[in-house]
């Protein structure tokens, strides 16, 4: 027989299952609100997006990316994107370090040149963008963050550049390490013109990303994405130096040469019209 004290007890768990319940159905309904009341709706819509990117992995060469997108979205989220730019790229204090110090060594007068050496310059590529994640992050209590986490495939053409670090056209001065013609052999800023083997080709280039995207109002947003630029290495193996310092061809080319990747991190700015 149930007492007065038991009745109590009862009513009180009926009241807190009833509040539980209740407090669940209202979290579930505002999450499908945050998803189904989009803070903007690309389908349909063009989007431009500029961007900058720098290397995030640095061996021989760094690269600092000025890209411009324009995408068309058919969905909310799927979409397809063109994207040009240009790279200013540079060799690292490693790479300058192994050329000025190379032509000082006897040892290596039969040799391979080094991978990884080309330089990404002009690039354009075309891709699709698929985004299935979409979000609420609650950053401030009066401007919620809307986001998207998205990938990105794709691919193009982009011109490389690649200047030697063991081929030298004219040693000014074998003992310095010195392939340049600077005035001061201990100042390597005092150079205008260095003689090391440059090539230049234009070759195909695959690209993937990894990024997000977040909206504070309807039509602006920033971005971040992890990008990967893939292409094929190219260089000689079986090099004369001498041989090439006189004026000779020398050496042939890699038959494996495998693949270089130019990881960057990319910011950007995001408009939809």
């Amino acid at each position: 027989m149930l007492t007065v004290r038991s009745l109590r007890v009862l009513a009180s768990l009926c009241l807190a299952l009833t509040g539980l319940g209740a407090a669940a159905q209202e979290e579930q309904l505002l999450e499908e609100a945050v998803v189904r009341n989009r803070l903007y709706e690309p389908a349909g819509n063009l989007e431009f997006s500029p961007s900058v990117g720098v290397s995030m992995l640095t061996y021989l060469t760094a690269h600092y990316t000025l890209d411009l997108g324009v995408a068309y979205n058919f969905f909310d989220t799927l979409a397809i994107e063109g994207r040009a730019g240009y790279a200013f790229s540079r060799h690292t204090g490693l790479a300058r370090s192994i050329s000025e110090s190379f032509l000082d060594r006897d040892d290596k007068k039969i040799t391979d040149e080094l991978a990884d050496l080309w330089r990404m310059n002009l690039h354009g590529v075309a891709g699709v963008r698929w985004a299935p994640v979409y979000g609420k992050l609650s950053l401030m209590a009066d401007v919620p963050a809307h986001f998207q986490a998205y990938l990105w495939a794709g691919g193009g053409l982009a011109s490389f550049q690649r200047q030697s670090l063991i081929q030298c056209t004219r040693v000014v001065n074998r003992g310095m390490g010195v392939c340049d013609d600077r005035t001061d052999p201990m100042d390597r800023s005092s150079a205008s013109e260095n003689f090391w083997v440059k090539e230049n080709r234009v070759a195909p280039v695959v690209s993937a990303a990894v990024g997000l995207r977040f909206f504070a109002f309807q039509r602006h947003g920033v971005k971040f994405e992890l990008r990967d630029w893939v292409f094929r290495d190219a260089y000689r193996v079986g090099l004369s130096r001498d041989a090439w310092e006189s004026g000779a061809e020398s050496g042939e080319p890699a038959s494996s040469p495998g693949l270089t990747h130019l990881v960057q991190f990319d910011i950007g700015y995001t408009f939809l019209f």
